[in-house]
């Protein structure tokens, strides 16, 4: 198994570290016993900060890099085409757990691992890798107690999981925009439960 640091992903000032503690216990408060699996739209290292959050509080935690439109974590810590992600899973034509165990890279939180994007082709996701995706998210609730999962913005892997938040950038934020983002979301498939204004 591959096994990453993720410190420097993690690492934040005082004030960042809390605003990031205070949004997973609101999750935790909220959803605990019914959202298992989370989906963050345009969340990308956000989401991951979200997710190492969770896992601090004593939860087993898997952050699966789903935005198929950028390869942005794999890229990040420079692995190669040798480690299997996200789109090797959905291409294959009979996925098994030997599969499922070798795409899971190790970090140096016992608690928390990650599933990469994998190598990028067409950004384009078939029915059927879609239907692969589903599978995969419910082998994979069995180990741990939360699935993160960093979704492109048009959530087409983010309808598979219990919930959806958006984040947007104030700079980006305007209700109008948040709305028609919301509603096309819930028209693909996505459980959106709202929207993170990120200062």
């Amino acid at each position: 198994m591959f096994s990453v640091n993720i410190d420097k992903l993690t690492d934040m000032t005082e004030s960042e570290k809390e605003s990031y503690d205070i949004l997973a216990d609101s999750f935790l408060e909220q959803y605990e016993d019914k959202c298992h699996t989370l989906a963050f739209i345009e969340g990308g290292i956000k989401a991951f900060k979200i997710a190492a959050a969770i896992m601090e509080r004593n939860k087993k935690v898997l952050f699966i890099d789903g935005d198929v439109s950028c390869d942005v974590f794999l890229g990040k810590y420079k692995l190669g085409k040798n480690l299997k992600g996200i789109m090797d899973y959905i291409t294959l034509d009979f996925p098994d757990l030997i599969v499922l165990e070798e795409m899971i890279c190790g970090t140096n939180h016992e608690n928390m691992d990650i599933v990469f994007t994998g190598v990028l082709n067409d950004k384009q996701v078939t029915m059927q890798e879609e239907a692969f995706m589903e599978k995969l998210i419910k082998a994979y609730q069995e180990k741990y107690d939360y699935i993160i999962m960093d979704s492109d913005k048009s959530g087409v892997l983010a309808k598979y999981c219990d919930g959806t938040l958006v984040i947007i950038d104030e700079c980006d934020y305007s209700e109008l925009s948040a709305q028609k983002l919301t509603e096309e979301l819930e028209i693909n498939g996505c459980k959106v439960l709202g929207v993170i204004i990120n200062e």
